[in-house]
């Protein structure tokens, strides 16, 4: 039996969340990066999966299928995620709620016992380095609990991608970061495949962006949860569905 790590990427087409906000209300589901390992010394296969459409709910019911074919061909004994309680966990549920009213698949149950045995790294991140935490920080960025366990977590550099020098203007930094995605980068990958132009370029160049920026996401957690303890941590740190819905 393996363990699974999945990590969503969301935009945010329709309206802005104000700063903190977490309602699902104000997010749509782009990609889930997804790595998987049968043993945790063994280097485990990743890969991302994409919103195939428009906005229409079609498509996140299309990314669903995709997930759980996806998981339906692997053994898996455990989930991770880094702050997938407070946020993939918490969006996906919602969303297969939501598909449940207009289908007659139950979305909601296999999302449910995709999470039944969920751990969420991020909050034993969070107690093991405590110290390292702000004041009003509850979980460190996933950045800063990798370089504090001496795990070399790929950063993603837009220097690496070619495109025009206007494609991504308004975005600061020479990293790619979460809010990145949520804010323009999504978007304008969903506005693409909607737009039947992904043979471009210049899509072709974002893909590939993105595709590495997800896989970065997933690749490290299972190193990180095993310097910080391993199977040592699934009781203490097991959030399955009835605790973040």
């Amino acid at each position: 039996m393996g363990t699974l790590v999945l990590d969503i990427e969301t935009a945010s087409p329709f309206e802005e969340p104000s700063a903190n906000a977490n309602d699902t209300q104000y997010y749509e589901w782009v990609a889930v990066g997804l790595a998987y390992a049968n043993e945790f010394h063994d280097t485990p296969e990743t890969d991302v999966l994409f919103r195939r459409g428009s906005w229409d709910s079609a498509y996140t019911r299309d990314l669903f299928e995709q997930l759980f074919e996806w998981c339906d061909t692997r053994e898996i004994e455990r989930l991770l995620t880094y702050n997938g309680t407070w946020f993939d966990g918490k969006h996906l549920l919602n969303w297969a709620r939501e598909l449940d009213d207009t289908t007659d698949i139950e979305f909601q149950q296999r999302t449910e016992a995709l999470f039944e045995n969920h751990i969420d790294v991020a909050l034993a991140a969070a107690d093991e380095y405590a110290d390292e935490l702000w004041d009003d920080q509850q979980i460190l960025p996933d950045w800063k609990a990798y370089d504090l366990a001496d795990i070399d977590n790929d950063s993603i550099w837009y220097d690496d991608y070619d495109f025009p020098d206007t494609y991504l203007s308004e975005i600061d930094g020479p990293a790619v970061q979460g809010k990145h995605i949520g804010q323009v980068i999504g978007e304008r990958y969903v506005d693409n495949v909607d737009a039947g132009i992904e043979a471009t370029s210049v899509h072709r160049e974002l893909t590939r962006l993105l595709e590495d920026y997800c896989r970065s996401d997933v690749a490290d957690l299972i190193d990180l949860y095993t310097t910080l303890g391993g199977p040592e941590l699934d009781d203490t740190y097991c959030r399955p569905p009835a605790r973040f819905s």
